[in-house]
């Protein structure tokens, strides 16, 4: 049953590492070159207002260095927007898919409904962990082999804070995928989610509820720690 779940996987999960790969390897071999043009927009004499505040000349400053850069350009900005994206897109299918070819029938008489679920589950939860998993770690490794002066310190808070936030919104899609069934209904119901509780995240009262701050590890850059409440509270709802 496993076999059958990681085989039925291996596509969407190969076409989401490459991408996360290249994603990176274009990324953070630009550092130099992202912070010269910067540094020649802000040298502009007459810079437009709007583009001082969007980006202001000491967090210019401060993405030379290669650890601000890269926890802020890669966990807070590139893999952390699309984090729960790929949770998404790893579980939509798990069981709607079946369902909806009429296949789910099939399973359930050589198995357990337990079984079937519990396979399904654990298998796309390992690959999408593993996934992270390297995504996170993809910065510590690459800085050592490249001899960059990358501060390890905060890479176990990123590394959680992606983790955990991948992991809701998976279990929250995958409830939506045995709820309905087919495949677009669970896609469309996450994404909606997602969507609504980032602009409700925007008024300060709602600010909980987006978890894209959580997840781009906005609290991390800010005060250096990771965001214990936040993780707790997900980790319990998940």
């Amino acid at each position: 049953m496993i076999h059958k779940e990681l085989a039925d996987m291996k596509l969407r999960s190969l076409v989401i590492l490459l991408l996360g790969l290249g994603l990176f390897f274009f990324v953070a071999p630009l550092h130099e070159f992202t912070v010269e043009m910067l540094n020649e927009y802000v040298q502009f004499e007459n810079m437009p207002r709007f583009l001082e505040r969007f980006i202001p000349k000491n967090f210019i400053e401060r993405l030379s260095d290669w650890s601000f850069y890269i926890y802020t350009q890669w966990f807070g900005k590139n893999l952390g927007q699309f984090v729960p994206i790929l949770a998404i897109i790893m579980a939509f299918p798990l069981f709607a898919r079946e369902t909806e070819n009429g296949t789910m029938e099939y399973l359930l008489t050589r198995n357990s409904r337990k079984k079937v679920f519990w396979s399904k589950a654990c298998a796309a939860t390992v690959v999408l962990l593993v996934q992270m998993l390297v995504f996170s770690l993809l910065p510590g490794v690459y800085s050592w082999l490249a001899s960059k002066d990358f501060k390890y310190e905060h890479l176990t808070a990123y590394t959680i804070h992606t983790l955990v936030g991948a992991l809701f919104w998976f279990t929250l899609t995958m409830l939506f995928s045995v709820m309905y069934d087919d495949q677009v209904k669970p896609i469309l119901t996450a994404v909606g989610i997602l969507a609504s509780t980032t602009v409700v995240g925007i008024f300060k009262p709602l600010r909980f509820m987006n978890t894209y701050s959580y997840i781009l590890g906005n609290r991390i850059i800010s005060t250096g720690k990771m965001d214990v409440t936040y993780t707790v509270g997900l980790l319990f709802l998940t």
